[in-house]
């Protein structure tokens, strides 16, 4: 906008009292409605936009993962509409793909078509167990809690796991957790 027309949009308003009132309702309206309806999360979660394919071969090499598992998956859902980048990776006994999704596409529908393309690929060898489809999603931490006392390292870990117990049995909590303990020893 222009100088003469903020002054004019600003003016109009100084001369209508009521047309400003009325906008400042409805800001105010759109406010409650959303704090209402909005999602609340303790630990949100974000689509990191990825999807990872997970497939235990038991007692495959490397190369036999490769040629049995990973470059099937591949060759499956390489036309894919929305993949970005096929990252595969073979280990002992064990193939992984990570597949890129490019922004703004719907991930749920990509990730629809590649477990239609992969739950469909019948060659797999007999060692391989079925094909685990995740998406990729991360959780960013709201709030921590620090313990720290005067007592042994047994009694203040009996003591944060019950303040994490508490924690979680608050209404609107999902997770909590605790870090920097060591594990018991027999």
């Amino acid at each position: 906008m222009k100088p003469d027309e903020q002054r004019g949009v600003i003016a109009w308003f100084a001369s209508n009292p009521i047309a400003a009132n009325l906008l400042l309702l409805v800001i105010i309206a759109a406010g409650v409605m959303s704090a209402f309806t909005i999602k609340k999360e303790i630990f949100p979660e974000f689509s990191l936009d990825m999807l990872t394919i997970n497939v235990p071969y038991r007692g495959g090499t490397p190369e036999e993962v490769e040629e049995g598992v990973l470059i099937k998956i591949e060759e499956a859902i390489q036309d894919i509409p929305g993949i970005k980048k096929i990252t595969s990776t073979a280990r002992e006994g064990f193939g992984s793909v990570l597949v890129e999704i490019v922004p703004g596409h719907d991930i749920q529908k990509v990730i629809n078509q590649i477990k239609v393309r992969v739950d469909g690929i019948s060659t797999f060898p007999a060692e391989t167990e079925r094909p685990i489809i995740e998406e990729l999603t991360t959780r960013n931490e709201v709030l921590w809690v620090n313990v720290a006392g005067d007592v042994d390292e047994p009694t203040l870990k009996r003591l944060a796991e019950k303040i994490r117990n508490d924690i979680v049995s608050l209404p609107g909590v999902t997770q909590a957790e605790i870090y920097g303990t060591r594990r018991f020893e027999i």
